[in-house]
């Protein structure tokens, strides 16, 4: 079976670290924001954010938690900061944004250093995804088996093409992977949400773009991954909200590129 397509394997890879010694993992897809940034949660020393990612390489394996990756050249990370006086600044996020694997294949944290946040004289940020970005593992020093310059330029070539075809535009799945990780980048990481807010989450975000726009087979389904997290947070058989959604976006991101590789002829 593929490395994509091992997913149990890839989630089980959030508890290693990826040694020196480990070859280059995937290169990931990271799914675009169509019009609606994603807002970085200032907490402690950063802000960050959680941004839904897709395998692009079947045969390399997942990439650990924590493995730094960066843009590909040329792709369109933005990062939006709105300044005290109502400004919108708008900067390359390759400049300023750190990019590192959650849970497996499946999604990836940005983050900005309070300090630079800070320096920009912003009052909020965002990140701003644009079309067909891919993301590069950090070259390592005695990596074994690199990425070949045809490797990447398969993956963010045509297999990007063809995986946005999948992972961006309206579906059931699709729609129900934005609007999970929009619940997500709602909540604070690391704590227990009130119970009123895990309630009225949804209503609270109903008229956002991101659930306006969605098919109602991909609200639907959203839906039930949310009443079944608030159930699990209230049964206790889930540290939070967000940890809960966390986890069944990574099963619903995995699903999704099982069914992708599967669609173009993968292992």
């Amino acid at each position: 079976m593929s490395a994509c397509l091992r997913f149990a394997a890839a989630a089980f890879a959030i508890l290693l670290p990826w040694s020196v010694a480990d070859a280059a993992p995937q290169v990931l897809g990271l799914v675009a924001s169509n019009g609606s940034p994603t807002p970085l949660i200032c907490k402690g020393a950063e802000c960050s954010a959680h941004l839904s990612a897709f395998c692009l390489q079947e045969a390399r394996e997942a990439p650990s938690s924590g493995t730094a990756y960066a843009p590909a050249a040329g792709d369109t990370v933005t990062l939006v900061a709105t300044m005290a006086d109502g400004r919108t600044l708008r900067v390359p996020g390759q400049d300023y944004l750190d990019f590192t694997s959650l849970i497996g294949f499946t999604s990836v944290r940005v983050s900005l250093p309070l300090g630079t946040f800070d320096a920009l004289g912003a009052v909020d940020a965002a990140v701003e995804v644009g079309p067909a970005v891919s993301l590069l593992p950090a070259t390592l020093a005695h990596d074994p088996d690199p990425q070949t310059a045809q490797e990447i330029a398969l993956a963010t070539g045509p297999i990007r093409q063809a995986a946005g075809r999948v992972f961006e535009a309206p579906g059931t799945a699709s729609d129900a992977a934005r609007i999970t990780s929009l619940f997500i980048n709602a909540l604070t990481p690391g704590q227990m949400e009130p119970q009123a807010t895990r309630d009225g989450l949804w209503q609270a975000k109903a008229a956002h773009p991101t659930i306006a726009g969605a098919t109602t087979d991909g609200i639907v389904m959203a839906q039930r991954i949310y009443d079944a997290c608030r159930g699990a947070v209230d049964s206790r058989s889930a540290n939070s909200l967000r940890s809960c959604l966390e986890l069944r976006h990574a099963e619903l991101m995995g699903r999704t590129n099982h069914k992708f590789w599967d669609s173009i002829g993968g292992s």
